[in-house]
C-alpha cells in the first residue's frame, strides 16, 4: 500500500526495541510531521502498561501514532478515554476486514476474544518544546504464532489467525492497519465532541460487565460486579451496597 489514511508521515522499520520509545524521540525533534505513525515488523522490548512488556513476533501488528491533541480538538479530560476510543476503532476494523465479531474491551486498554488477549493499547502524553503530544501504542496479534512465546503469554493470548472463519493471507496486518486508520479520525472527532454514540459503543463492548472483577490500585484492591464503562471512561463496579467508579488501576487476572 502506497498511501495510508489519516497519517501525514509513516515510518516502517524491520525491527525496533519499542515503537513508542522511537515515536517519543521523534516527537521531540523539530520539524516532525504529524500525525506520524511508527511501525515495526518486530519489537524486541515492546512496552505495556506499567512495568509490563509486550511480546510479539513477525506476524504481529505493532505501531505507535503520534498526535498533536490540539489539532484534533482533544482536551486533557479526553485523554483517559483515548485507549477506549481507539479500541472501538480497532474492534470495528477487525469486524469489517475479517468478519470476526466476538471481540471486546477489557477495561482499561485491552482487546480480547474468548477471555484471551488479542491486543493492547498504551496511550501516553509527552510534553515537548512544541507542545504536548499524544502517543498511542498498539500491539495486535494478527498472524501471530504463540508457540515460541513465553509460557505466560501462551496461556493468555489469542491471534486473529485462530479466530478467523477462513485462513488469513500474509497481507492481513497491512489490511488491518489500513482499516484502523480509516476509522481513527471519525473516532477522534466523536471523542472531541463527547459524542454519546462513542461512549455507548465502548460500554456495549465491555467484557467485564456482569463479571466479578478485582482491580488493584497500589496496595488497595476494589472488588465488585462489572456494571459498565461510563461516558468518562470509568469502570463501574457494584457490590450490592454501593457503586464504585474506578478511574485507574489494573484489573487482576486469575492465571
Amino acid at each position: 500500500m502506497t498511501a495510508w489514511p489519516f497519517v501525514r508521515a509513516f515510518e516502517h522499520h524491520e525491527a525496533l526495541a519499542s515503537t513508542s520509545d522511537h515515536a517519543r524521540a521523534r516527537a521531540f525533534e523539530d520539524g516532525t510531521v504529524l500525525p506520524l505513525l511508527v511501525r515495526a515488523d518486530r519489537q524486541t522490548r515492546g512496552r505495556g502498561r506499567g512495568l509490563n512488556s509486550w511480546w510479539s513476533d513477525s506476524g504481529s501488528l505493532t505501531f505507535t501514532l503520534v498526535l498533536d491533541p490540539a489539532a484534533h480538538r482533544l482536551r486533557p479530560e479526553h485523554e483517559p478515554r483515548l485507549a477506549l476510543a481507539c479500541a472501538v476503532a480497532v474492534i470495528d476494523a477487525i469486524a469489517h476486514e475479517f468478519r470476526i465479531g466476538a471481540t471486546g474491551i477489557r477495561w482499561p486498554n485491552d482487546v480480547e476474544a474468548g477471555g484471551r488477549k488479542l491486543g493492547g493499547l498504551l496511550p501516553e502524553r509527552v510534553e515537548t518544546p512544541f507542545g504536548p503530544r499524544l502517543l498511542i501504542g498498539i500491539g495486535l496479534n494478527v498472524l501471530t504464532r504463540a508457540e515460541s512465546a513465553p509460557v505466560k503469554v501462551r496461556r493468555m493470548a489469542v491471534s486473529l489467525i485462530d479466530l478467523a472463519p477462513v485462513p488469513l493471507p500474509a497481507g492481513s496486518p497491512d489490511r488491518l492497519l489500513f482499516a484502523f486508520l480509516e476509522r481513527i479520525e471519525p473516532v477522534l472527532n466523536r471523542l472531541a465532541e463527547d459524542d454519546p454514540v462513542l461512549s455507548g459503543r465502548w460500554n456495549e463492548l465491555d467484557l467485564l460487565r456482569d463479571q466479578w472483577v478485582r482491580v488493584g490500585q497500589g496496595p488497595r484492591i476494589v472488588e465488585g460486579v462489572g456494571r459498565g464503562i461510563d461516558p468518562e471512561g470509568a469502570l463501574l463496579l457494584g457490590n450490592g451496597r454501593a457503586m464504585s467508579r474506578i478511574v485507574g488501576g489494573q484489573v487482576l487476572r486469575d492465571l
